[in-house]
């Protein structure tokens, strides 16, 4: 997904956050399958005022307010001291859901060069299914049974006598306004295509007035011969062509970014003048762009099969047949669930030991602040993972007489731990480009928009060394960004990498002479960060053992070891094995005995070279939790200052417990603060991810895991204070004395418990097991009652297979194709839910799950659990209640529960929810189906 895109979107500048109110969170877009006829909901009319959108702030304002952050990397003054440094001669390829080539700001480099060279589709979303069709002796030619004029015009053009037609149909590229690509308010265009071989290839003829005719149209061709593009009615998007051959027939995919996010980044990347404004620029306006959508924007802004590694392997060879540098940016990433082992990691990694020129820049994901969230493929060894700042600019308006704000480290940005990463942190919010249909969102924010950035940093580096006549490998590129960052005040190796890279330090470190190198470390489980998520295994568990392998670069003969804390204990000097070298850590116990988080680092570094910075670091992360069993937790007023973060790690470890985790704000009247609570394998928490507290939003706000969803282990509970101003926040947490498995309960305590025992119906359940076929998506089709308020979609799969895809997108259709919710997953685990319309009832909707392996090529049959539920607007209870009393140690079996009637969908049955609630402590809570 983008970077979840990725992806953060803001309001006007200093609205929330000068306020001190955090910044949300968005989400990517989805698409349908091809289906026809009516939508089940009325489409609305065509809006007027959305033709006349105006941005977010004017575009002049935007950039004296500082809102494109340059100054944190030291742009500004590189491009002072350095004018013509600024990307040219460089290629950087944008990976996402597409550029848009006709948005101001893209058209044209700083050197006059054309800005985007080439448009690539590798998502298919805009494919247009073709067959041969043959113009009439009237001049007209039929397509998809409608007979069109115009025939004349194509023949004109083409002495063949065979022609290909097709539809491109708004409709499967998801909601208004992104799939509306003539701007009449609606998403149920189909406009009528021929593609002819012309003397001069392949060309398209679009109806795209819908008038009937092409004798008005003009052709298109691909848009690598002449940068040809088109825009339809109010031109809301621009439209390119890419054509294929297989055997003399043609295939055509209409390009086109119908998420936004990729033009977007592409603006911070490279972008020249932006919105027309001179001087509006990213950060190497001098570079040209390749432009490529992977991304099936209408499902969710998903990745599709192979993908990645397509688009990756197209613009290397297109680099290397010009002899041009290239960088890469990949805005997109999910969830590790087994670090190290993910299949496009891999495809990564071998991909940068074939190219070493090549600098690839990925995202590392939006599900900070909790730790051990970097996702892939930012998790890549080679690839040069980037986390967010949150530049000052957009935390308060600039005023005369007053410091600007500092940037600090975003609370979103995913953090590291079982991954050895981020390598560096860039501004991770900017105003730049949008489609024309996106205005307004100009704003965006996320990590997705911090790898641009650092990509932006490098294509200068190497514009830099081009133009000096020096060769530069991505192993010196990266290691002069990493040795020239400054820390960020307060955060560690897991949370920034090397830091904030300084561009004309870095440029200083490749003149000065030094080698890059790339190493590779791993602990004995394959992650390449020690993480001790539920602290130590036992008294012996006092040494951890990393082997390094050498894979690109300066091959030092010995490392000096240095370590950032006095727990950590390291060889002052080791020598490097021939293949790999084993690096002992030892960890002192005593000093880690308090529930907390202790981080450290091992770096090492050449004897011979010490002032070229480390050429690797081993993080360390030792957690110490508290333990709920023993005793709930209950942490009174604690200050948390601006920007900074107050982490709570909450040993939850019976099967069935119910956890209760709240926050409370006695300041709440004049403070803000944001809470998050993340699952043991450090996703967010599947429910409800994150509670906004204080001023407008209630006082106290948390989280129930209920037993159905608990997973034994270790939570993690953030409050975050937002950048301008601290917080004072009391935190409790416990788990329930009763735990709940099916009807029985049972007492882990080491004292009697019971309690009140109450049973609610609350809508009804459904749950089937799926074997996919491969790359094909699969469809499940359910009938949503009368009665239902809410849908709520679980799709599980097995944790070691998440790793072989790059997406997997969960979409819902109405009976027309008309979306109605999505939820492409970001682990192996995935809920969402949407509310049910009065449109909906009694109709059939239509599941779609839409696998995106890593390995093009490389699908396979897959698994997965999909459960569906759902729940009446108010639970009716039912039953008298009953007490229940049991020993420690023991299980009772709870009375049966004979739910109301309620008329159920086939296949459904009743959903309650079981509560206990004791004298003292909170209560355990249950949904699930009632046991016979």
């Amino acid at each position: 997904m983008t970077t979840r895109p990725l992806l953060l979107v803001l309001v006007a500048l200093g609205a929330a956050c000068a306020t001190g109110a955090p910044v949300t969170r968005p989400q990517p877009a989805k698409a349908p399958p091809p289906v026809t006829g009516a939508p089940t909901t009325p489409t609305a009319p065509p809006d007027a005022a959305a033709e006349h959108a105006q941005p977010a702030l004017p575009p002049p304002v935007a950039l004296m307010a500082g809102l494109m952050p340059l100054k944190g990397t030291g742009v500004d003054q590189f491009r002072t001291r350095h004018p013509t440094y600024d990307g040219r001669g460089v290629l950087i390829g944008i990976l996402d859901t597409g550029v848009d080539p006709g948005v101001d700001g893209l058209i044209t480099a700083s050197t006059g060069a054309p800005k985007i060279v080439d448009v690539r589709d590798f998502s298919d979303e805009g494919r247009v299914a073709l067959s041969p069709v043959t113009p009439s002796g009237d001049g007209t030619v039929s397509v998809g049974g409608r007979k069109l004029s115009g025939a004349g015009r194509i023949g004109r053009l083409t002495s063949a006598t065979t022609w290909y037609g097709g539809q491109l149909s708004e409709l499967p590229l998801g909601k208004v306004p992104a799939a509306d690509l003539n701007g009449n308010g609606t998403n149920t265009d189909v406009f009528p295509v021929i593609v002819v071989k012309a003397p001069d290839g392949w060309v398209a003829f679009l109806d795209s007035n819908l008038n009937g005719s092409f004798e008005d149209e003009m052709p298109l061709h691909d848009y690598r011969q002449g940068r040809e593009t088109i825009a339809l009615g109010t031109r809301p998007i621009t439209l390119a062509a890419n054509f294929d051959e297989t055997n003399g027939v043609p295939r055509l995919d209409i390009v086109f970014d119908n998420g936004g996010h990729g033009t977007h980044v592409a603006g911070i990347a490279a972008g020249h003048n932006l919105f027309n404004v001179a001087g509006f620029d990213g950060v190497a306006p001098g570079a040209q762009l390749l432009a490529f959508k992977i991304a099936n924007s209408a499902r969710g802004g998903i990745s599709v099969n192979g993908s990645m590694q397509r688009a990756m392997e197209y613009a290397a060879r297109y680099a290397e047949q010009r002899n041009l540098p290239l960088v890469l940016n990949l805005s997109f990433g999910v969830g590790n669930e087994l670090e190290g082992r993910a299949v496009i990691d891999s495809i990564v990694n071998a991909f940068l030991t074939a190219h070493p020129s090549i600098v690839f820049t990925i995202s590392a994901g939006n599900d900070g602040p909790g730790l051990s969230t970097l996702g892939f493929p930012g998790s890549a060894d080679l690839a040069l993972s980037i986390g967010a700042i949150f530049p000052g600019a957009f935390a308060r308006p600039a005023q005369a007489g007053t410091p600007p704000a500092a940037d600090v480290l975003g609370w979103w940005s995913s953090r590291g731990g079982e991954v050895a990463k981020p390598d560096l942190v860039t501004p991770g919010v900017a105003f730049s480009a949008v489609p024309r249909w996106d205005t307004g969102n100009e704003i965006k924010g996320g990590t997705s928009m911090a790898a641009p950035h650092a990509a932006g940093l490098a294509a200068c580096l190497i514009s830099a060394m081009l133009q000096e006549g020096r060769k530069v490998s991505a192993a010196e590129l990266a290691q002069a960004l990493r040795a020239s960052a400054l820390p960020v005040g307060g955060a560690s190796a897991i949370d920034e990498g090397a830091g904030v890279p300084r561009l004309e330090a870095a440029y200083r470190w490749l003149l000065s002479g030094h080698q890059g190198s790339e190493y590779v470390g791993r602990t004995e489980g394959g992650a390449s960060g020690a993480f001790r998520r539920d602290g130590f295994a036992g008294p012996a568990d006092t040494l951890q053992l990393f082997h390094v392998r050498h894979v690109a670069g300066l091959r030092a003969a010995q490392f000096l070891l240095r370590s950032s804390v006095a727990w950590l204990g390291v060889p002052g000097l080791v020598q490097a094995g021939a293949r790999e070298t084993e690096i002992p850590v030892v960890y002192s116990r005593a000093p880690l005995a308090a529930p907390g988080v202790y981080v450290g680092a091992v770096s090492a570094w050449n004897p011979s070279d010490t002032l070229a910075g480390p050429l690797f670091t081993l993080p360390n992360t030792v957690i110490v939790p508290y333990d709920l069993a023993s005793r709930p937790l209950y942490d009174e007023r604690r200050g948390i200052g601006p920007g900074r973060v107050q982490r709570y790690f909450l040993r939850a470890t019976p099967a069935g417990a119910t956890l209760l985790a709240r926050v409370t704000l006695p300041d709440s009247a004049e403070q803000r603060a944001t809470a998050r609570l993340y699952e043991p394998n450090g996703q967010p928490f599947r429910d409800v991810e994150e509670v906004q507290l204080g001023r407008t939003d209630p006082g106290t706000g948390g989280f129930v895991v209920r037993a159905e969803d608990l997973v034994p282990g270790v939570y993690e509970l953030d409050v975050i204070a937002p950048p301008l101003s601290g917080v004072n926040a009391t935190v409790r947490a416990e788990v329930a004395p009763l735990t709940l498995s099916g009807s029985e309960a049972s007492n882990p305590g080491s004292g009697t418990a019971g309690g009140r025992v109450t049973a609610v119906l609350m809508g009804a359940e459904w749950s089937v097991d799926v074997t996919g076929r491969g790359a094909p998506p699969e469809s499940l089709t359910v009938r949503v009652p009368d009665w239902a308020s809410r849908a709520v979609i679980d799709v599980q799969m097995p944790r070691e297979q998440w790793g072989e895809f790059t997406d997997f997108g969960v979409t819902e259709y109405d009976s027309a194709g008309q979306q109605v919710g999505q939820g492409a997953m970001n682990y192996a685990i995935g809920r969402h839910s949407f509310d049910v319309p009065s449109a909906l009832k009694n109709r059939p909707v239509t599941i779609e799950l839409f696998p995106a392996f890593a390995r093009d090529g490389g699908a396979h049959p897959w698994r997965t659990t999909v459960r569906v539920r759902f729940l009446l607007r108010d639970g009716r209870p039912f039953g008298a209640g009953a007490d229940v009393s049991v020993v420690a140690g023991g299980r009772r079996l709870l009375p049966p529960q004979r739910p109301p009637e309620l008329t159920l969908p086939t296949g459904f049955a009743p959903l309650v929810e079981l509560r206990v609630h004791p004298a003292v402590g909170t209560d355990a809570v249950r949904r699930g189906v009632p046991q016979p």
